[in-house]
């Protein structure tokens, strides 16, 4: 699941959002987790685009907590929200935007929201493509990859379309040809030469190789990575969800492309 990364370009940031500095205070209290006998294990269900980042980062909690083992799953945020409902088994759920985190405390499956990170959107395509700008493909013959609605990637390429002229907004999604549950099935159409671009974040171009990134409006909010503690857990995954701010994770989020937890990002 890990790949070679660059480091990535500035992305303009967006203001922070008061309501949900207050949602997100650093009170990281009440846990998750237990194993059978051995190390406590700490199962965290994560949203796809932090395939890439979190392996390092719970490779390096290990390696600072050699009592206890961190077990990984991915797939879009809605889709482990739903399982989190219907009983999965997980002691960290972290969400690629606040609805579906809000979704889980509102419900009462859990608890402590922590900002960890925040995304930004782009437009990707292959290096050597010939367009450079949000114009230049409202202009040409291609096909491109989006996400569902529900998705959180898909709820903000909705607002990006939003900003951009109308007429460009309207071209744009005349050009969509697949939506999909997660960014890592959009990327994957792009990386399969199915589609031209793809609505994906900026992450996912840091750690794909050949691909080049073309910039949304400047208004486009930055989704809100936020981190809860699944209920009826214990000490273990209360530290992981610690280890999520700490410098050494954060130098890690901002080597894969994504944003600080100190920066203001929009809740979506």
């Amino acid at each position: 699941m890990r790949a070679a990364c660059r480091l990535s370009p500035r992305w303009r940031l967006c203001a922070p959002l008061a309501a949900l500095g207050a949602l997100c205070a650093l009170a990281l209290l009440a846990g998750a987790c237990g194993g059978d006998g051995g190390k406590p294990t700490v199962s965290v269900a994560a949203a796809s685009s932090l395939r890439h980042v979190l392996p390092p980062i719970a490779e390096d909690f290990e390696r600072a907590n050699p009592s206890v083992e961190v077990e990984l799953r991915f797939a879009g945020s809605q889709v482990l929200a739903s399982q989190i409902e219907e009983g999965a088994d997980d002691d960290v759920f972290i969400s690629a935007n606040l609805l579906q985190a809000a979704r889980l405390l509102d419900g009462g499956f859990a608890v402590r929201p922590t900002l960890v990170t925040g995304n930004v959107l782009v437009l990707a395509v292959a290096e050597d493509a010939p367009w450079r700008t949000v114009s230049d493909l409202a202009l040409a013959d291609v096909r491109i990859a989006a996400a569902t609605p529900s998705a959180p990637v898909g709820a903000l390429t909705a607002v990006a379309l939003g900003l951009l002229p109308p007429e460009t907004a309207e071209a744009l999604r005349r050009k969509i040809a697949t939506e999909d549950p997660s960014v890592r099935i959009v990327l994957s159409r792009l990386e399969l030469d199915e589609v031209d671009a793809a609505f994906v974040y900026a992450s996912d171009v840091v750690a794909t190789d050949g691909l080049r990134a073309i910039a949304l409006p400047p208004e486009t909010p930055a989704n809100a990575y936020v981190a809860v503690l699944v209920e009826d857990g214990d000490t273990a995954a209360e530290e992981l969800l610690g280890w999520l701010l700490s410098v050494r994770a954060q130098a890690i989020f901002q080597l894969y492309g994504f944003l600080p937890s100190t920066v203001g990002v929009q809740a979506r």
